[in-house]
């Protein structure tokens, strides 16, 4: 019997997932929260962080899609500088920074039942630096890097139209190109209409 239930479960799957359309395609808003703080080895860290993306999407496929999108991200970040006693040497200068975002994806599709769909995803996020803020600790374009590209992986849930999501970022580059570093790492939470 319960063969016979899990088999049935599988078809009830497939024929869910064979009855969806090929493409897809929506837009998204998000923000996002910093995992790591220290931006350098010699003591940029990240004290506060505030961040919003915004952007559109396309996927196609069958039971696995290929996504690629465009948005737009903007991070308005405060550091300070620690010296090596831990201590501040000054407080909160706010940088402003501007990014194109370009995410190409693989995306699973798990229909959980006909109103709910899970759909894990892993991909990368080319997110090419377009402006930064005049700030008194010296961050410009010539300093920071200018093309990162961004390792992502996480989920969506789709109920109906609205798709609710969480993933995780990881900075390929480091934070600076013209000093040592660490890696921008981020969780980012986002919401959407999907078509």
């Amino acid at each position: 019997m319960k063969k016979v239930l899990l088999i049935a479960l599988l078809a009830m799957s497939i024929a869910s997932v064979s009855a969806q359309k090929w493409y897809q395609y929506g837009f998204k808003i998000g923000t996002s929260f910093p995992v790591e703080r220290q931006y350098s080895i010699d003591g940029d860290y990240l004290s506060g962080l505030r961040n919003a993306d915004f952007g559109i999407f396309f996927r196609a496929g069958k039971y696995v899609y290929g996504e690629i999108g465009f948005g737009y991200t903007f991070y308005k970040c405060d550091f300070d500088y620690m010296i090596s006693d831990t201590s501040a040497l000054f407080r909160d200068e706010r940088v402003t920074m501007h990014h194109l975002q370009i995410p190409v994806k693989v995306v699973g599709n798990v229909p959980l039942s006909k109103a709910v769909t899970f759909l894990p995803y892993a991909g990368i996020i080319y997110q090419p630096l377009v402006k930064v803020k005049d700030n008194n600790i010296g961050y410009s374009m010539r300093n920071l890097t200018t093309n990162p590209v961004l390792f992502t992986t996480g989920f969506d849930l789709k109920f109906g139209p609205i798709v609710l999501g969480v993933n995780y970022r990881y900075s390929i580059q480091k934070f600076f190109q013209n000093k040592e570093g660490k890696h921008p790492q981020y969780i980012n939470i986002c919401a959407g209409v999907q078509l």
